[in-house]
């Protein structure tokens, strides 16, 4: 989704609609940083089933090869290796993911399925030069990249980031998700009012029935699809594997 940051709605654009909703323009029913903690979190529902928020950030390579994932980062999209500087790129790589590898960080070797010491396995033989290979594994919250990539200054990461960690206070809701997000917040305030006035459920349940406009939205339904799903960088670099048949 390409749209410019200025054109972003405030958490109150959104809160307006809202509020109208629940007969609660004063916030007396709830606490205004519980509304404004709704709003939050239907955005990074949604930061999460459709990806608005690219970022590209550069960072100085570590001597041990071991690359702390950005804060905010949920699908890692590209890794690329430079010599220079950010404002001056000079050599560019690419570091593709490695499937099945480990290791403890630079020069303490690793371990894989695919190994450059394969050359006498009946399956898999590989005959390549480990080092012109770039490439990268992810280790609880960590990028670990190959001995190789030592020779760069630079990694750049490209990604998508969680809206709510990252985005303006003020200007942070996309106008496209505005009609989601305010069923999406209307739902979760209705269900915490509904104990107290049972005029409350009415309004929950058109909520949840507009929001559910083409059905199998079910929060469950979603963690499956969710978990189902790949970081589109390893998607990509499998196409690349399965295309080549080589490492």
């Amino acid at each position: 989704m390409n749209i410019k940051p200025a054109n972003f709605l405030s958490i109150k654009e959104v809160l307006s609609d809202v509020l109208v909703a629940l007969n609660d323009e004063e916030q007396a029913q709830l606490p205004p940083g519980f509304y404004n903690a709704q709003v939050r979190n239907g955005l990074d529902e949604l930061g999460f089933d459709i990806s608005f928020l690219p970022i590209t950030n550069d960072y100085l390579l570590p001597d041990d090869l071991i690359v702390e994932i950005p804060k905010g980062c949920f699908n890692l999209r590209q890794i690329h290796l430079f010599t220079g500087t950010p404002d001056n790129v000079q050599y560019v790589e690419n570091c593709y993911w490695k499937k099945g590898r480990h290791t403890r960080g630079a020069n303490t070797g690793m371990t894989a399925d695919v190994h450059h010491y394969n050359v006498t396995d009946p399956f898999i033989r590989v005959h390549v030069n480990e080092g012109s290979l770039y490439y990268f594994s992810v280790q609880n919250g960590q990028i670990y990249l190959s001995d190789a990539c030592v020779n760069f200054d630079y990694v750049r990461l490209t990604f998508d980031g969680i809206p709510s960690m990252t985005l303006d206070d003020v200007k942070m809701v996309p106008p496209e998700v505005r009609k989601a997000l305010v069923l999406w917040t209307t739902d979760k305030c209705a269900g915490s009012l509904k104990m107290r006035d049972a005029r409350y459920r009415i309004i929950q349940s058109d909520a949840i029935n507009q929001l559910d406009e083409y059905g199998l939205s079910g929060a469950w339904h979603e963690a499956k699809q969710r978990l189902k799903r790949l970081d589109s960088k390893q998607i990509k670099d499998i196409i690349e594997y399965n295309s080549k048949l080589n490492y």
